[in-house]
């Protein structure tokens, strides 16, 4: 079995600036990592997809959201004024305001969606049972607002466009970043065909200060939504509890025909943002996979 790796040096584009803590230099140095490290035996390939269009944008975003993004952080980039600036708190949070020249950001966000569209074609047509997805993991993003460094819901897409443009009818979204993905939660709260699991840090205790055990979905979508708030320095153990008793008997209890694993790296113990306290090296770091 070959795995293919999605992944566009343009990337590096995704940078919020001198002094922020989302730097694109991890779009340099992962990769890297990953190619002085997997096996030279044909089992992974790097694979260059296409950008989004606005079509597959308009999946999981409104069109004024989609048209402000595009027009803000273009004018930035050229440094020039946009005409609607004042318009930005009502459509990203200041986490999302890049400090000094945004570079094209927008742009690369685009790529990362365009990323997951090809890993979901991959899989449902490629003949490909796993497919990694780097610069992913955008989960904080709702569908007419950007936050938590996050402008396009990378996940949220993926689900989206294998329900409605791929025929799959169950689809298990696994949110393992430290942070609550309520991004993605929001998308799905009322969809009984996505199960979103998500295992983070105490909501007290870090943002975005949701995703408590008794947030379970609405409507149809009611048990549909599982969150696991993990305490601070949880460590290896209480993950492998969760697993054990949580996570692996509602998947096989849902049978979902794909899944879609968010997969951030700072759940580890030295992550400067989070608490966790996972002492493992995670296999995959800012990736979103799917199965």
């Amino acid at each position: 079995m070959t795995v293919s790796i999605l992944y566009r040096e343009e990337l590096r584009e995704y940078d919020f600036g001198l002094g922020h803590p989302f730097r694109g230099d991890r779009y340099e140095i992962f990769p890297q990592f990953l190619r002085a490290h997997v096996p030279e035996d044909g089992s992974y390939k790097f694979v260059a997809s296409e950008t989004c269009t606005e079509e597959d944008l308009l999946l999981i975003c409104g069109r004024d959201y989609i048209d402000f993004s595009r027009d803000y952080f273009r004018a930035a980039n050229l440094g020039e004024t946009f005409s609607g600036s004042m318009d930005f708190p009502m459509y990203h949070s200041l986490d999302n305001l890049p400090r000094g020249k945004p570079g094209k950001l927008e742009e690369a966000a685009r790529m990362v969606i365009g990323q997951l569209k090809a890993a979901a074609e991959l899989v449902m047509h490629g003949g490909e049972e796993f497919v990694i997805s780097i610069g992913g993991n955008l989960h904080h993003a709702k569908p007419d607002y950007g936050e938590g460094f996050c402008i396009y819901n990378d996940n949220a897409f993926a689900a989206k466009y294998l329900l409605e443009k791929c025929g799959v009818e169950r689809v298990l979204v696994l949110d393992t970043d430290a942070h609550q993905g309520n991004g993605t939660c929001e998308y799905f709260y009322t969809d009984p065909r996505v199960l979103f699991v998500d295992l983070h840090q105490d909501p007290t205790t870090l943002y975005p200060g949701v995703g408590f055990a008794n947030d379970i979905g609405e409507g149809a979508g009611r048990g549909f939504t599982v969150n696991v708030p993990l305490p601070v320095y949880a460590g290896l153990d209480s993950y492998r509890i969760a697993f054990e008793q949580i996570v692996e008997p509602i998947t096989r209890e849902f049978k979902p025909q794909v899944i879609i694993r968010n997969g951030g790296s700072d759940p580890h113990f030295a992550d400067g943002l989070t608490n966790l306290g996972l002492p493992v090296r995670l296999r995959i770091a800012a990736a979103a996979e799917l199965t």
